[in-house]
């Protein structure tokens, strides 16, 4: 056939004209055979439907082969249908007698077990690969095509009523048993779009192919309870397999040049921005069903459900694909979140267990399970919780507290204390909690490598693990703030762990000047192999410091174009924490929530996003540049956090405090109301949709119709508009919804009344702590050294709350700095006094407010030294101030001020506002708003700074031969300094207390001197 369409349904609804599949065959050619068809041809599958969305090309699939098996399940051959044998009423065979005699039996079906392949081969023209069009819109029709094919027919006019009590015939998809699915497409391309006006999306091309193959077992389960009702349809997943070779991922966004609603509204004729995201080599995905186990308990792991493995990933994360994975990921969840909100399920409850008496089992609602079933079912039996026993005693909290400390205490390295560095870590505790219900997936990862880039500085780091490995683990729900939240934890070990960065970076590197490793540099390294080629003898081998290019040192004008990537840090192993706590949780999630008994424990648990990064031995080596984009990765990159959360939380607590106005009867009336409105909206949206595509079909046949234009704009901001509020009205359902459910829960457990609207909640919270450190600090060039740090027993946290405000600790137990610039007086600048580790050596503390007119606040300020001996010069200040603080003027950021002096204050201020508007990279093409909002960023407001008392042993060499404040092994006391309401910048602060600690080694010396010489 030269071409065969297939229209199918894509709604419930029989008669409708405006959703359907269009499946075009061309060039078809079929092969009918007992119980099998193959089809080849090209296929493609259109979206008919009256939007916007018209005549989108769902798939294409070229040189398509089809193969449908079917094979019936009887006691008989299917194909031998020569066997019958019709036999008269009054011939019935004996073995007849006592039952009704079917000549059929042995061939009526009991199962059907179908097969479908679809296999696609090169064709003659290249560019014409397999591929699709999806939108999020789109999307939803293989949802439904799932709810069609095993949907049920309503009866119509059946009955006794109508005098119809014959029995309805099975239909096909309940009478499926086993089910195949393959999948062997040569090349691969898709591109997903989150709406028509293409803001967000993404796009997949597999040069290597795409193989799934896949089987379900489905069956009918029958209730047990007295109702007549329909069995219960469930499909299991007995095995799937998914290889996706020679992938290759890119984000899309819209042009940044958008600038007005409009034009934002009607994007299709605004140009797309094409970024480079990720691409892999091999990409394997596996899962197998679990055999039902017996009622014995088993003290075994559970094998994780998913498992996926990885090769040769590289990935680039910089701004750009940042915001565009976010909103992808915003949009996913406010899809999912209004379909939850507009369902049944959104206003049940969860079943709580007050601890006061066991839990009973529904015998009324359960199902029959057949014993000799071999799939693991999903839906656990609601049996007694194990933590009700430990909840039910005064006794409670001490147990629970020791159980956090026995499993939060996992690090084992020797018999020296660690400072209690690990007993701090909150990502830790919360990932090694007994509460987990059952592991979700296995990620590994093989050669893996990926690109970091940031805001504020040029070139990049790449972060590459020879071997990785993450596991995801469900754990049962928690509470907070008189809220459920479902747990997610994320476990992660890097082996073989480098980090790369770059040494010249002239200009603004793009994607098509990165440089990415090779495979020889990832791996596992062999340490007896010998370094035989010149880039490895001349760039330091696989050494930290060195580098992998041919060219070593200042580019010359024939490698001018070339990128130089320098080891920072050598092969070391990394584990990850993350816990993850969601605020929905379907009813369905758990069968049994435990109830807090006092209303001390609704605030117990403390459900904060947390982040840990823990190292043991770390061997780092940085140039100024390099030690600025780590800085700027770490703050703009790895924690950021979306500014949304503050609004929701502002949300949440004003709909908290209007219903403990009303009571819980009252709750529910206006929710449905709310529900209704979100209905009555998107029938308004398909509508607009609707008026849309018709103009749209006139313009096509009159393009120069300006009035056509102008009501297709008008329409178009319309949609917008509704889609605005569509958005809206379902975020404030859901707060609704969860206060609600919020209010029943807290009315059950009857806890005191507390007034905790204005509390300020944690967010989220990140930690970095490592073992031991050894850091070179080297001259710009990568090579030259300018001193070497050593650094054990390092904390950091960040914790960011949900007005915009947080805090950071950073702890040190050891530090030593060795001077390595030539001809230097002295060689050890930094020695403590205790140089066992034990104890705390160094303590910063901050507390930052929300930023005012884009100027961070900092609250409290405060450092904490133990007594430590310093040997300095001059040289050395200088370096590293430049080290520190790169292009800026250090000889005229140090000249002291003098509060008498008007004039040299005005001056100062002039210069501080002139050396903070210097940026380390001007960019190209931005307002005169976002430059002072960069300027603004740069300052700091000090409201209250404390730097507290440390004896020193202090010895400094100036600039000169002989200079009056030179000094040897002086014992220094340095005094208490506060500051109070500065606005300063990080090194102005410096400034400020270098100056400051002159004038009180020249006030102790002088009264040194005075005694002396009385």
């Amino acid at each position: 056939m030269a071409q065969s369409t297939w229209l199918m349904h894509a709604s419930l609804d029989p008669y409708s004209t405006t959703e359907e599949w269009d499946w075009t065959w061309t060039d078809l050619v079929l092969d009918w055979t007992n119980g099998k068809w193959v089809l080849k041809g090209d296929l493609d599958i259109y979206c008919r439907t009256a939007s916007k969305y018209d005549d989108c090309r769902m798939l294409h699939l070229p040189d398509l082969k089809l193969v449908v098996k079917l094979n019936w399940v009887c006691f008989g051959d299917p194909n031998d249908h020569h066997s019958v044998m019709p036999c008269a009423p009054d011939k019935i065979p004996e073995y007849s007698v006592n039952k009704e005699h079917d000549s059929y039996r042995a061939f009526r079906s009991e199962n059907l077990n179908i097969s479908v392949s679809y296999e696609t081969k090169p064709s003659a023209n290249p560019a014409d690969i397999p591929g699709g069009l999806w939108f999020a819109s789109t999307l939803r029709w293989f949802d439904q095509l799932t709810t069609i094919q095993s949907g049920v027919t309503r009866p119509i006019r059946r009955g006794q009523v109508f005098g119809d009590v014959k029995p309805t015939k099975l239909i096909l998809s309940r009478h499926y048993k086993h089910m195949t699915l393959s999948l062997n497409f040569h090349e691969f391309q898709v591109c997903f779009w989150t709406s028509f006006a293409k803001q967000c999306g993404v796009e997949l091309c597999s040069s290597g192919g795409l193989t799934l193959c896949t089987e379900y077992l489905q069956r009918l389960v029958p209730y047990s309870d007295e109702l007549i009702r329909r069995s219960l349809l469930e499909r299991n997943v007995v095995y799937m397999n998914c290889e996706l070779n020679g992938a290759e991922i890119y984000l899309q966004s819209a042009a940044p040049n958008v600038k007005n609603e409009k034009e934002m509204n009607v994007s299709m004729r605004t140009p797309v921005e094409k970024n480079y995201f990720l691409s892999v080599t091999r990409v394997a995905y596996g899962r197998e069903a679990t055999v039902q186990q017996t009622m014995v308990e088993s003290d075994e792991e559970d094998t994780p459900t998913h498992r996926l493995v990885v090769d040769d990933l590289m990935a680039l994360w910089d701004i750009a694909n940042r915001n565009v994975v976010f909103t992808l990921v915003d949009s996913y969840s406010k899809a999912q979140q209004l379909k939850y909100n507009l369902s049944a399920d959104s206003l049940k409850t969860l079943r709580v267990d007050t601890g006061v008496t066991p839990v009973k089992q529904r015998e009324g609602s359960k199902i029959s399970h057949d014993a000799s079933s071999g799939l693991h079912q999903g839906a656990a039996v609601a049996t007694p919780s194990p933590m009700t026993k430990l909840q039910s005693g005064h006794v409670s909290s001490m147990l629970q507290k020791l159980v956090a400390e026995a499993e939060s205490k996992f690090f084992a390295l020797h018999e020296e204390p660690s400072a209690g560095k690990t007993e701090q870590l909150h990502g830790v505790a919360a990932c090694q909690t007994d509460d987990v219900l059952h592991k979700n997936w296995l990620i590994e990862l093989t050669n893996s490598q990926v690109m970091l880039k940031g805001c504020e500085t040029s070139g990049y780091v790449i972060l590459s693990a020879a071997k990785a490995q993450i596991l995801q683990r469900q754990h049962k729900p928690v509470w907070r703030d008189r809220q459920l939240y479902a747990k997610t934890t994320w476990v992660g070990s890097l082996e073989f762990m480098q980090y790369y960065a770059t040494v010249y970076v002239d200009r603004i590197s793009s994607a098509e000047d990165v440089r990415w490793l090779t495979v020889d540099n990832i791996e596992e390294r062999d340490i007896s192999r010998r370094e035989d080629t010149v880039s490895e003898m001349v760039g330091s081998g696989h050494s930290v410091g060195g580098v992998i290019t041919e060219t070593v040192g200042p580019a010359s004008q024939k490698h001018k174009k070339e990128i130089q990537l320098q080891r920072i840090v050598s092969r070391c192993g990394c584990h990850f924490f993350y816990a993850h706590y969601a605020e929905h949780l379907s009813p369905d999630a758990t069968e049994e929530v435990l109830l807090p008994l006092t209303d001390d424990l609704w605030r117990r648990v403390e459900a904060v996003d947390s982040f840990t990064l823990t190292h043991q031995d770390l061997n780092i080596c940085t140039n100024s540049l390099q030690y600025a984009m780590i800085l700027d990765i770490v703050n703009n990159l790895l924690m950021y956090t979306e500014p949304r959360k503050k609004e929701q939380f502002e949300k949440l607590q004003s709909m908290r405090f209007q219903l403990q106005l009303c009571r819980i009867e009252d709750q529910k009336s206006p929710i449905l109301q709310m529900q209704n409105k979100i209905r009555e909206i998107l029938l308004k949206l398909r509508r607009l949709e609707k008026k849309v595509y018709l103009v749209y079909k006139q313009l096509d046949n009159d393009l120069g119709n300006k009035s056509l234009v102008d009501q297709s704009e008008r329409l178009e901001r319309q949609i917008f508009e509704c889609k605005e509020s569509l958005n809206a009205t379902n975020e404030e359902l859901e707060i609704m919804i969860s206060c609600f459910k919020e209010s029943i829960l807290h009315s059950q457990a009857k806890p005191k009344a507390t007034k905790d609207s204005d509390k300020v909640s944690v967010r989220n919270r990140f930690e970095i702590c490592f073992k031991h450190a050894q850091w070179r600090l080297t001259e710009s060039d990568g090579q030259l050294g300018i001193a070497d740090v050593v650094l054990k027993n390092f904390l950091y946290t960040r914790t960011n709350n949900d007005n915009d405000s947080g805090e950071h600790l950073m702890e040190l137990s050891f530090i030593s700095m060795t001077n390595l610039l030539p001809n230097s007086v002295y060689k050890d600048l930094v020695q403590p006094k205790d140089a066992s580790g034990k104890h705390l050596l160094l303590r910063v503390f901050c507390r930052d407010r929300q930023p005012v007119g884009g100027i961070p606040i900092n609250e409290h300020f405060e450092v904490n030294v133990a007594p430590v001996s310093i040997q300095l010069t001059y040289q050395f200040f200088k370096v590293i101030m430049q080290f520190l603080f790169p292009g800026r003027n250090i000889e005229g950021a140090e000249e002291p001020a003098d509060d008498s002096d008007a004039a040299n204050e005005a001056e100062k201020k002039k210069t501080i506002k002139r050396l903070s508007s210097n940026s380390r990279i001007e960019p190209q093409g931005i307002d005169d708003i976002h430059k002072m909002r960069e300027r603004a960023a740069k300052n700091n407001l000090f409201m209250y700074i404390k730097i507290t008392e440390v004896p020193l042993r202090v010895s400094y060499k100036g600039g000169k031969e002989k200079n009056i404040e030179d000094v040897n092994d002086f014992s220094l006391v340095m005094p208490t300094l506060e500051y109070h309401n500065q606005m300063w910048t990080w090194l102005d602060l410096v400034m400020a207390m270098k100056n400051d600690s002159k004038r009180a080694l020249i006030s102790q010396v002088n009264t040194m001197f005075t005694q002396y010489r009385d």
